[in-house]
């Protein structure tokens, strides 16, 4: 199941909760449910990622106790679940409650909500009441015997299917994975532009067996998701964060696996808001036209050592920096060559280096 982190403005060593909650919303809850709110309270101020089943297990109850827990407060207006493609949760906002309304009414006066915890990336099942029109149904899966498994392999296609397979999972495939691709090509419908909008897909999210794959493949075609325009649409709503990023940069295609893990790392384990990211790019942008996420790298790997994680200590840094560099003798002309990497905070071959002895 995919992990999900938490994020929140809080003040770290203290956990806030409502009157509100504590008024109107608490009372109606049993155990399980105003533990699982707590958890979520508590762990939204320490950017601590976790697992539906990591919940379970600290309070000794079954995955399907927390995702009903997680349900009710959905329904009593408290928090916003969204789901990936696969149907699994992948983000969850709190919701203000609105004051003075039994929980069966509160959700019709909730404002917006604010996002505190997701997961990246992992795309948003929009349903549309087209959508929901949608339902084929799905061919069961054939045992393919060894000869047809043969006959797929001599296609003329199947070659080049293959090959960019294995290089997406990075395995040889085995008897049990050629029959899912088989499934997914022949009876799923999926073209060799789908297949690899599927694969990237999965891939990107370390997701690299085919029961999940199978899974995702099933899900789309439920969802009506069955040309490679509205695979890309369905991936690119699933999170701006990652477009947005990608457009700072400079780039406006649709990000690679290795792109996916850079973001995934900015804002997961270097658990940095979309704004210091974006902060990071704006300065890349301004220092090299090429190399741009190693180099985003570097600046970022820089503030998280450093512990800077605002955007005022951003501005804070870079003027402690700019009024050490006017008191500072002017190079010698000898030294002209060593002391270039003084001239600018981020230089991208030093970083580039950093990098690479990481």
């Amino acid at each position: 199941m995919s992990r999900i982190k938490l994020t929140n403005d809080g003040l770290a060593g203290s956990t806030s909760v409502s009157n509100l909650f504590i008024d109107y919303y608490m009372k109606e809850a049993n155990d399980a449910q105003i533990k699982v709110y707590l958890y979520l309270l508590r762990n939204a101020s320490t950017g601590a990622s976790f697992e539906i089943g990591d919940i379970a297990e600290e309070f000794n109850h079954t995955e399907k106790d927390v995702v009903r827990a997680l349900k009710y407060w959905e329904k009593a207006g408290l928090l916003a679940l969204q789901y990936d493609l696969t149907g699994e949760i992948c983000s969850i906002s709190f919701v203000t409650g609105k004051t003075n309304a039994p929980i069966e009414t509160a959700r019709e006066a909730v404002p917006a909500p604010a996002p505190v915890l997701s997961i990246v990336p992992a795309p948003v099942v929009t349903q549309t009441p087209k959508q929901e029109e949608v339902n084929p149904l799905i061919p069961e899966k054939p045992s393919y015997s060894a000869d047809d498994l043969k006959s797929f392999k001599e296609e003329p296609t199947t070659d080049e299917l293959l090959a960019v397979t294995e290089s997406y999972l990075m395995k040889t495939l085995s008897m049990s994975d050629l029959r899912s691709l088989l499934y997914i090509h022949k009876e799923l419908h999926f073209d060799f532009e789908m297949m690899d909008l599927l694969l990237q897909y999965c891939a990107s999210k370390n997701k690299k067996s085919f029961n999940y794959i199978e899974k995702v493949a099933i899900s789309w075609v439920e969802q009506g998701i069955t040309t490679p325009d509205r695979a890309k649409d369905g991936i690119t709503r699933y999170d701006h964060n990652i477009f947005d990023i990608m457009a700072a940069l400079g780039k406006n295609t649709t990000p690679t696996i290795k792109e996916v893990e850079y973001i995934n790392r900015w804002l997961g384990s270097y658990a940095f808001s979309k704004e210091m990211v974006l902060a990071a790019c704006e300065r890349t942008v301004m220092k090299t036209d090429s190399d741009r996420f190693p180099y985003t790298e570097g600046i970022l790997s820089k503030w998280k050592e450093q512990g800077i994680t605002t955007l005022q200590q951003v501005k804070d840094a870079e003027a402690e920096y700019k009024k050490k560099k006017v008191s500072s003798p002017a190079p010698s002309a000898q030294d002209s060559n060593y002391n270039r990497f003084a001239k600018t905070k981020y230089d991208f071959a030093a970083l580039q280096k950093i990098i690479n002895e990481s």
